[in-house]
C-alpha cells in the first residue's frame, strides 16, 4: 500500500475522491469493493471509513466532485454577452473539446464518459447530475445567443426550438466523441480531426439556423483556438 502524505482532512478527502473515480468509472458501483477503493487511494479501509461513513457517501462525493468541475474557457465564452460571434465560439468550444480531443485513460474527461456510460447502462443518476449542468447552463446560453442572432438578421426563425438545437448540437459532439475513443475509431470520417471539427460546428450552425454568410464572417478556428486555451 502506497505511503499516506501529511494532508488536511479537506485535502485527504479531495485526493480520496479523485482516486477512485477510475475504479467506479471501471467497475461501477455494486462491482467496487471498499478494499479496491481504498487501495486505489493509497489509504487504509479504517481510514477511507474515517472520511466517508460508507461506499454510498464516497460514490455521492465522486459525483458532486465530478458535476463541479469548471473549464475556465467556458467560462469566459458564458460571461460574453449573446452575440453571433458568443455562438460561433460556445460552438466551436463544444466541438472541439468533445471531437478534436485525445484522452488517456487517466484523463479526467475519458473518465467521466465512462462514468456516463455506466450510469445510462443504470440507473442514470450520474448522468442525471451531469446533464444537469447541461440544461442549467449551456442549454439556456445557447438559446439567448441564437436569439440575439436572429435579432441581428444573421439567423434565420426555424422550426427548430432554439433549446432543442442547443441539445441536438451537444449530442452530436459527444456522439462523435464516442466513435472516436477506441485506439483505431470505429468510423473513419477520411478527414484530419482539426477538419472534422470545423464541419461539425458548420453542421450545427446551419442546423441551428445561421446564415452562410454569418459564420462566414464569424467563424475563424484558429483565432477561436488561441482564445480558449
Amino acid at each position: 500500500m502506497k505511503s499516506t502524505m501529511k494532508l488536511s482532512s479537506e485535502e485527504r478527502r479531495a485526493a480520496i475522491v479523485q482516486a477512485v473515480k477510475r475504479v467506479f468509472a471501471e467497475k461501477g458501483f455494486d462491482g467496487t469493493t471498499t478494499r479496491e477503493l481504498a487501495e486505489a487511494a493509497g489509504v487504509s479501509e479504517a481510514l477511507l471509513f474515517k472520511h466517508f461513513p460508507n461506499k454510498e457517501a464516497l460514490y455521492s462525493a465522486m459525483q458532486r466532485s465530478c458535476c463541479n468541475a469548471q473549464d475556465p474557457a467556458l467560462e469566459r465564452l458564458k460571461a460574453l454577452e449573446p452575440s453571433t460571434s458568443t455562438l460561433v465560439a460556445m460552438v466551436h468550444f463544444l466541438f472541439a473539446r468533445k471531437v478534436g480531443g485525445r484522452w488517456s485513460g487517466e484523463d479526467d474527461e475519458e473518465i467521466h464518459m465512462r462514468l456516463m456510460f455506466r450510469s445510462l447502462m443504470e440507473d442514470g443518476e450520474f448522468a442525471n447530475l451531469q446533464l444537469r449542468q447541461v440544461a442549467g447552463s449551456w442549454v439556456p446560453k445557447i438559446e439567448e445567443c441564437l436569439k440575439a442572432a436572429i435579432a441581428a438578421g444573421d439567423a434565420v426563425d426555424r422550426a427548430v426550438l432554439p433549446s432543442l438545437g442547443a441539445w441536438f448540437g451537444h449530442h452530436l459532439a459527444v456522439v462523435i466523441m464516442h466513435h472516436l475513443r477506441p485506439a483505431t475509431p470505429v468510423v473513419d470520417y477520411k478527414v484530419p480531426r482539426a477538419k472534422l471539427v470545423e464541419q461539425a460546428v458548420w453542421f450545427t450552425l446551419r442546423g441551428m439556423g445561421l446564415k452562410e454568410e454569418a459564420i462566414r464572417r464569424y467563424y475563424n478556428p484558429k483565432a477561436l483556438g488561441l482564445f480558449m486555451s
